[in-house]
């Protein structure tokens, strides 16, 4: 028999429940940057239509954010201390009608390799694993979702040059590289980008196998593949349309008004989901009473609409 693991000690389950206490979690107003290079269209999609519910992070995990939190002040300190000019920590990314969103990690003058160019900064941490692969690799290769991130961040503050600078989690190794702008590659992203956000309806899945890589560890899962529901919120509702003048704004036709992020969250009684996020077939639709009914997977008749109807004016 092999021996019981030994319990896991009152001090350090305290100190992770503390941190699940005084998390806060809330839905991002758009596409982040630091996933808008993901694979899979359908991923980027649910994330903004909100389909999948709030992610809950474990104490340990929380607090493994806030170290690479901490990781970010060291390394700006170890480029002051070379007499580099690090400012504009947490500068506003909006693109895309203020749906593609972010936050820098600074900018910098004096690099050595480039001392008159200004950079942008991104500030990574990593396990020795990925450290070897970034090492071998290179960002764009090694960690896609980096190299996105510097490029829509040199496309906001026209810049052509990011400092990459990466820290290893488990010896100190830093690692820098020196990113070019490229201007094909992030326009490309854009109007994929773009492409999503405008998207009535969910993009195909990366792989209709639910164990396929990409898909086995995903959050979307659920909904993606195995008939989950999706949350009743404005942006799975069929009346609901991402605008593109303004930030991060959303209209209602059904209403015929702008959607505060509140009310997208809240929902009405009119909702109405998106076809597609239902999980059977339609068969009908009533414009009057302002239902749609559809057969689910396990043969049963449902009428979207039907129980709310009554509380619409």
């Amino acid at each position: 028999m092999a021996p019981l693991p030994r319990a896991e000690a009152s001090t350090v389950r305290a100190i992770y429940a503390a941190y699940e206490a005084a998390a806060n979690y809330w839905d991002s107003w758009g596409i982040s940057v630091g996933e808008a290079n993901a694979d899979c269209d359908r991923a980027l999609w649910n994330a903004f239509r909100w389909v999948t519910p709030l992610e809950r992070h474990t104490g340990r995990t929380l607090r493994l954010f806030e170290t690479g939190n901490l990781e970010e002040d060291r390394l700006v300190a170890d480029l002051q201390r070379i007499g580099v000019e690090v400012y504009g920590q947490q500068d506003k990314i909006r693109l895309v009608g203020g749906h593609v969103r972010g936050k820098c990690d600074g900018k910098a003058m004096n690099v050595p390799e480039a001392p008159k160019t200004e950079h942008l900064c991104e500030f990574k941490s990593s396990n020795a694993k990925g450290m070897r692969e970034i090492i071998e690799k290179g960002c764009k290769e090694a960690k896609p979702l980096h190299y996105g991130q510097c490029q829509l961040g040199m496309h906001e503050f026209g810049l052509t040059r990011c400092l990459y600078l990466v820290a290893s989690k488990d010896d100190d190794t830093l690692y820098a590289e020196r990113i070019h702008y490229d201007a094909e590659f992030t326009l490309r992203l854009l109007a994929r980008l773009e492409r999503i956000i405008n998207s009535p309806v969910p993009p195909s899945r990366i792989s209709e196998d639910p164990e396929f890589f990409g898909c086995r560890f995903c959050k979307h899962k659920p909904s993606c593949h195995h008939g989950a529901w999706a949350r009743v919120t404005c942006r799975s509702c069929l009346h609901s349309t991402p605008e593109m003048g303004g930030d991060a704004h959303w209209s209602c036709a059904r209403w015929n008004k702008p959607l505060s992020i509140d009310e997208q969250k809240d929902a009405c009684p009119a909702h109405l989901f998106i076809p597609d996020l239902v999980p059977g077939r339609q068969l009908d639709v009533d414009e009057e009473n302002e239902t749609v009914t559809y057969e689910l997977a396990n043969g049963e008749t449902w009428v979207d609409g039907e129980t709310r109807k009554e509380r619409v004016g």
